[in-house]
């Protein structure tokens, strides 16, 4: 059966100055409202949204889950009528990890995944996830994999095994070069026939790594020919 299927994903504002929790969970909800407003029926933040420029260690802002964090989330989701990746950083026991929560129109946390390749500074405060879930949503079948994971073909491989249709790749990513993140991107798309959607970070003025704006914004939309359906170039958005 055919589907019409609006997906919606991030380029989130960075400012120059330091962020804080509260001022990065109001502007995640306000871009939630948002795409809202533009007819999408799910919306993806990128990663460790809530800790976007806050100064401090990673395990310091990990929310013990589930949270506050948690809660505005849901209430943002159930509020727009909107499904919601939301990745931020949690804690559960002594451990800290990088973590998408997937939630659905009702509020409802349908489950989680855990970033299984951090990066090697991450890894000193992160550990590994070790599962690769895949959820049913209202519109069909979508996986999560995060930033440092698209290095690792085998995830959405597996992913695709598992009967995915969409992708998210929520990331904090600019390099080693913006050519070999989006031919990565493209060959994930192409070899397992997904529909891919990256979330990534923005700066006002745009990109201009001469200048110390190092943030490529460009969240986008891959399908599986590999042609970009959407983005937002450098600019922040939805």
């Amino acid at each position: 059966t055919m589907r019409n299927v609006r997906i919606g994903t991030t380029a989130f504002l960075v400012e120059d100055s330091h962020h804080t929790i509260d001022m990065n969970v109001g502007r995640a909800i306000g871009y939630i409202a948002l795409a809202k407003e533009q007819g999408a029926d799910i919306l993806c933040l990128p990663e460790m949204v809530t800790t976007a420029n806050v100064p401090r260690d990673m395990e310091y802002h990990a929310e013990e889950y589930p949270g506050a964090i948690t809660a505005g989330f849901r209430r943002a989701a159930r509020t727009h009528k909107i499904n919601v990746i939301a990745p931020y950083l949690v804690r559960s026991g002594k451990k800290t990890f990088n973590q998408a929560t997937v939630i659905d129109r009702r509020g409802k946390i349908v489950g989680f995944y855990r970033k299984v390749q951090p990066t090697a500074e991450e890894s000193r405060h992160v550990t590994p996830g070790n599962e690769l879930p895949v959820f049913d949503t209202d519109f069909g079948r979508i996986a999560v994999m995060i930033c440092m994971d698209i290095y690792f073909p085998e995830i959405p491989r597996i992913y695709a095994f598992k009967g995915a249709e969409v992708l998210f790749w929520p990331t904090v990513s600019h390099g080693p070069t913006q050519e070999a993140l989006r031919t990565q991107l493209t060959a994930r798309a192409v070899d397992n026939s997904l529909i891919v959607a990256e979330a990534n970070l923005a700066n006002h003025p745009p990109y201009a790594a001469y200048a110390g704006r190092y943030r490529p914004a460009t969240a986008r939309i891959i399908d599986h020919n590999g042609d970009i359906l959407a983005q937002t170039g450098r600019r922040h958005g939805v």
